[in-house]
């Protein structure tokens, strides 16, 4: 008690959780009239059709080094410039977040020198691995996380890869994996899209997944392919080592459609689209394939006397060796095994150099 007032002395005594639930609305109803009319707030819809929306999980999933990371960063690249993402349309600029354990310094080095768009300060964060990786039972890492969030303000914050959080391949870990995560970002209208980075599992003999059955590739939990609005699987366009393009499907989008597969070569931090795909070949990977030598590249240009398209020269180099086309076009490649022989002249036409 006060005893000078005789008044009851006010306590600072914390608010209980069932006290605080109280304060807030925690389920709510509304009329069929009412949800149709519904407008989202400007500026909701970031990504495709309603591929990437704030407040929304989405997934980037696909095998150890497919391009997920370098996926990440055309996002966030794409935030900047509002150039198109894998074909879909950039609504508005918007700041992009990754929080990676995958790729040290030198990794993003190369990768952002290559780039070298000066907009992206403004637009883009993304750390070094942190020395304890996800270290999100240790307080002191979220506050650290809380701090950069609030500062930057991203409207897309990215983890890559989720396996770096969930250890083990029970939904109880995933659950607390995705949970750990939501504790460090904002809530409300100014919480970010989330994406997570997942690895997806190890493809049966001769697989090919496609369309929506793409969802079921995902590693681990059935939680990671069922708590995202949008779940996007890359592929490899084929076996080769040499091989640079890759299958960019949507197999899942609740807000909206999902869109065609597309395929794209990967390049650092870009993706350049790429024309006149065999599907035929990519869905029977079974089909032998032949390894191409460089006699085989010689006597398809006569040995330095004859110049041709690429599409020609792929077309024609299939007919010669009985190869498939994604062999033909990685063999044809500027960057592939025969670079030291390949190039190209002012028309685009390849030339072999003996």
């Amino acid at each position: 008690m006060n005893l000078l007032l005789n008044e009851p002395e006010i306590l600072d005594v914390p608010i209980a959780d069932d006290e605080r639930a109280e304060q807030k609305i925690l389920v709510e109803f509304q009329k069929p009239s009412e949800l149709a009319n519904y407008i989202p707030p400007a500026g909701f819809v970031l990504v495709g059709n309603y591929h990437i929306q704030k407040n929304a999980p989405f997934v980037i999933g696909g095998a150890p080094g497919v391009g997920k990371s370098r996926a990440a960063v055309a996002l966030a690249v794409a935030g900047a410039t509002q150039q198109d993402w894998f074909g879909l349309k950039i609504h508005r600029p918007f700041k992009t977040m990754i929080l990676q354990t995958e790729n040290g310094r030198v990794r993003l080095k190369n990768e952002f020198s290559e780039i070298n768009c000066p907009t992206l300060d403004e637009f883009v964060r993304i750390c070094p691995p942190p020395p304890l990786g996800f270290a999100f039972d240790l307080c002191a890492f979220r506050d650290q996380l809380r701090r950069e969030i609030d500062n930057f303000q991203p409207d897309v914050f990215i983890l890559d890869p989720f396996n770096r959080l969930a250890h083990d391949d029970k939904a109880k870990d995933y659950k607390q994996a995705f949970d750990d995560l939501m504790t460090a970002l904002p809530t409300g209208d100014d919480a970010p899209a989330v994406g997570i980075v997942a690895h997806t599992r190890k493809p049966k003999t001769d697989e090919r997944a496609s369309g929506r059955n793409a969802l079921n590739m995902l590693a681990g939990s059935y939680i990671l392919g069922s708590v995202p609005r949008a779940v996007f699987v890359m592929q490899a366009a084929s076996d080769e080592t040499t091989e640079n393009r890759v299958i960019w499907i949507c197999c899942k989008n609740n807000d909206g459609d999902l869109g065609s597969p597309s395929v794209w070569e990967r390049c650092n931090g870009i993706f350049r689209p790429i024309e006149n795909f065999d599907w035929n070949e990519f869905d029977a990977p079974s089909e032998s394939r032949k390894s191409i030598t460089e006699a085989d590249i010689a006597t398809l240009f006569e040995n330095g006397n004859r110049k041709m398209i690429k599409n020609q020269a792929v077309q024609n180099l299939m007919e010669q060796t009985g190869c498939k086309h994604a062999a033909a076009y990685n063999a044809l490649s500027l960057a592939g095994r025969f670079e030291n022989h390949l190039t190209q002249d002012e028309n685009k036409l390849l030339i072999w150099k003996p």
